[in-house]
């Protein structure tokens, strides 16, 4: 018994130690910009209130925002947006890389693919990414992704008359891992 329960105590250590040396940056002010059209016209918003969880050892990523945050230069569209108190956009997902290079590299193209959460439906999802280093200060390199999202799919109808899809594109700067 005192053998399984040390053994059960050094298992748990080397776990902690384990996720607690994954090299993880997250930020709660990355830019997000969103095109559109509505009644007809193009339109785009934008939001610095995008979260991110980057997980460098694993590649994974986690991002979250909230809807209201979106905002543009067309007042009757921003009260819409901002009707959609507690709406929250949230991808979950894995980088096509093995981990997130924070040396000099070249360009990197690849693909990022999980699930995306919005209106309450969650749907397998993949997109674009580029990650091209970028040393300034303690940044090291700029994650971009481009998608677009068919609101359909989403039961978001009604919110946008004659109008189904949203182009997104972010930029987020990656910093250097301790050390570096």
């Amino acid at each position: 018994m005192r053998l399984g329960l040390m053994a059960i105590w050094v298992i748990w250590l080397l776990v902690m130690g384990i996720s607690s040396a994954a090299q993880v940056y997250q930020t709660q002010v990355g830019t997000i910009l969103a095109s559109g059209r509505y009644k007809g016209a193009g339109v785009t918003g934008v939001s610095n209130h995008l979260f991110m969880h980057l997980n460098y050892d694993k590649a994974e990523m986690h991002l979250r925002l909230m809807i209201p945050t979106i905002t543009t230069k067309n007042d009757s569209l921003n009260e819409l947006l901002y009707k959609l108190a507690g709406q929250e956009l949230i991808f979950t997902g894995k980088m096509n890389i093995a981990f997130v290079q924070t040396k000099s590299h070249p360009r990197q193209k690849f693909a990022t693919q999980g699930m995306l959460f919005l209106n309450g439906i969650s749907k397998a999802f993949s997109f674009s990414s580029v990650l091209e280093h970028f040393p300034r200060g303690n940044a090291s390199c700029i994650l971009s992704g481009e998608f677009v999202i068919d609101l359909k799919q989403f039961n978001i109808e009604n919110l946008f008359p004659g109008e189904e899809k949203v182009a997104i594109k972010f930029h987020q700067l990656v910093l250097k891992k301790p050390g570096e």
